[in-house]
């Protein structure tokens, strides 16, 4: 979850690395409101098409009931909501799972890591002639999505001049301006972004000494 969020983040700020502080912190506020303003626009249009939930997650059940063709369903009990799946694939072996709707939860997993109900789920439901929208969880739901972003969350920004005087004096701690002597030590945690501009340099500078390797042996010779 951590690192879901840090690259969500990072998604937005993409680019701002290296920046001023004061350059940095605009184009957060900037990026941030505009990618809400978008979603807030998108969900909009969804709950005028009174779609239940957004395209990606709309767009997975589509994809998974088309695999659920695949499928021979064996219903077992209709108080407990349970069944058996028959998986059939071209060319290989059928497999069976078992399925349960009430615990919504399938063998293959896929339900319970995702909270969206997998193929072998949707055929059980269809079978049982149920209602989707009870299966699949509330966070999902266009109204949810909506919430999230017409919240009002952000505001314009009055200039510099219009601010209010501040009833406080910022003082600098002159200890903190002695610099020590070799590369300060990072404790930011490095992800694929370090990785790939640490590689970049090993490669300039493997390039870069073989170009004065091979300059130095044509002078010798």
């Amino acid at each position: 979850m951590t690192t879901n969020i840090s690259e969500a983040i990072n998604g937005v700020l993409k680019g701002t690395r290296r920046l001023p502080i004061t350059a940095i912190v605009s184009a957060t506020f900037t990026r941030s409101k505009n990618a809400f303003r978008e979603r807030e626009v998108v969900a909009m249009n969804l709950q005028q098409r009174n779609q239940a939930w957004p395209d990606d997650v709309f767009n997975r059940i589509a994809s998974n009931n088309k695999l659920g063709t695949r499928h021979s369903v064996d219903l077992y009990n209709h108080s407990r909501q349970t069944a058996s799946v028959t998986v059939h694939v071209p060319g290989t072996s059928s497999r069976t799972l078992r399925v349960s709707l009430l615990e919504r939860a399938c063998d293959c997993g896929q339900w319970r890591l995702s909270g969206i109900p997998c193929s072998h789920a949707l055929v059980v439901i269809r079978q049982y002639v149920l209602d989707i929208t009870l299966y699949v969880p509330e966070c999902y739901s266009t109204i949810e999505y909506a919430l999230t972003y017409t919240s009002g969350f952000f505001a314009p920004l009055a200039d510099v001049e219009y601010w209010d005087e501040p009833n406080f004096q910022l003082r600098h701690n002159p200890g903190r301006r002695i610099r020590q002597r070799g590369r300060d030590v990072t404790t930011r945690i490095h992800n694929e972004m370090d990785w790939a501009q640490t590689r970049a340099r090993q490669q300039y500078q493997a390039q870069d000494g073989a170009g004065t390797s091979g300059q130095g042996s044509r002078r010798r010779r």
